[in-house]
């Protein structure tokens, strides 16, 4: 059995985006919920904004590096 897990971004019938196993057994590994207020806004595009924010937290952080300490996240951090 192989370490790699094949993992799929998909979106839920109440909205949610989810990164989750491709085999969809467990919990999501990273969610985004949009506001109802954020989903007006962005219309058809909600999609692929939560996949980039899914991108982002794999690709910037230490996510999925096992054994390290992810850096605690200022919350009042705003990105642009």
């Amino acid at each position: 059995m192989s370490d790699t897990a094949i993992l799929e971004i998909v979106e839920l019938a109440d909205g949610e985006v989810v990164l989750r196993p491709s085999e969809g057994a467990g919990d999501a590994l990273v969610s985004v919920r949009f506001s109802s207020e954020a989903l007006e806004l962005l219309r058809t595009s909600r999609f692929q904004v939560a996949k980039e924010m899914i991108d982002h937290a794999i690709t910037r952080t230490k996510l999925w590096d096992e054994g390290d300490v992810i850096e605690e996240v200022d919350d009042h951090t705003t990105v642009h």
